[in-house]
């Protein structure tokens, strides 16, 4: 409690407070501008089945069906496989994202992006985004995940032997193209005032303390070891515990003379 009564106390003297405040505004204005800047880009994509369904009876002719009314639990399985299959290294490092790299890439099934994450657990999306320190990266990587995505679900159709006619395709909702993100500039700034509100409250609280130690009056001696007493101790006497101060006789005045039977 009493640190905080200090620390309020200093922050009321002018002398202090603007100072410290500059000194706060700079750190903060140091850390915006040092913090780079970075564009984000993303973009939603759902699987849907071809029109004529999937599978092929050739005694019948070809059903058309309106490919948004056949989303089943099947397709949510291989948005969950592309998904899975995608998030690996060597499928980052395909794409021009690196380890420890200026570029983040992020694919999902929505649920890292509020405006999907009530539907994407409903439908088999697909959520890609792209965050790096350039627009025209963040738009590259972005449009290679796409078509090696488009292109490992052709894959894994051909391998299964799917008919053509009936493969699964991956379709744009929604694509963002680079947008300036704000966050980690902000991150900066704020982490630069705090620095220095507590870098200059700090030195200010030191500064004080030791004032105040250094004018703290100085211990009274204790007595020596051997039990001597204080030589600035007044003399005891009269109490037969040692000998009194001397008198001088001539204060004593005449004595008188008594004689015994008269003589």
């Amino acid at each position: 409690m009493e640190f905080w009564k200090t620390i309020l106390g200093l922050a009321r003297q002018k002398l202090i407070a603007v100072p410290v405040a500059v000194l706060a505004v700079a750190l903060a204005f140091t850390g915006y501008l040092l913090m780079p800047e970075r564009y984000v880009t993303s973009a939603s994509m759902v699987l849907v089945t071809p029109s004529g369904g999937g599978s092929i009876d050739g005694t019948k002719p070809v059903a058309q069906t309106n490919p948004l009314l056949q989303f089943t639990d099947d397709l949510r399985t291989t948005a969950s496989i592309l998904i899975l299959a995608l998030n690996t290294s060597d499928v980052f490092a395909s794409v021009g994202v690196t380890e420890d790299g200026p570029t983040d890439l992020t694919i999902d099934d929505g649920r890292s992006n509020p405006t999907l994450l009530g539907v994407g657990t409903t439908g088999p999306f697909v959520y890609v985004q792209v965050e790096s320190d350039s627009p025209a990266t963040a738009a590259k990587v972005l449009a290679a995940t796409q078509e090696r995505l488009r292109q490992e679900l052709e894959d894994r159709q051909n391998e299964l032997k799917a008919h053509p006619i009936t493969f699964v395709q991956a379709e744009d909702v929604v694509r963002l193209g680079p947008k300036a993100d704000g966050s980690a500039k902000l991150q900066g700034a704020v982490g630069g005032l705090l620095l220095g509100l507590v870098a200059g409250f700090g030195a200010a609280y030191a500064v004080v303390r030791r004032r105040l130690s250094l004018r703290a009056p100085e211990p009274t001696p204790a007595p020596d070891a051997e039990g001597e007493p204080d030589p600035q101790a007044p003399e005891a006497g009269g109490n037969g515990s040692g000998p009194g101060p001397s008198k001088d006789l001539d204060e004593t005045g005449p004595i008188d003379v008594v004689r015994l039977n008269g003589r």
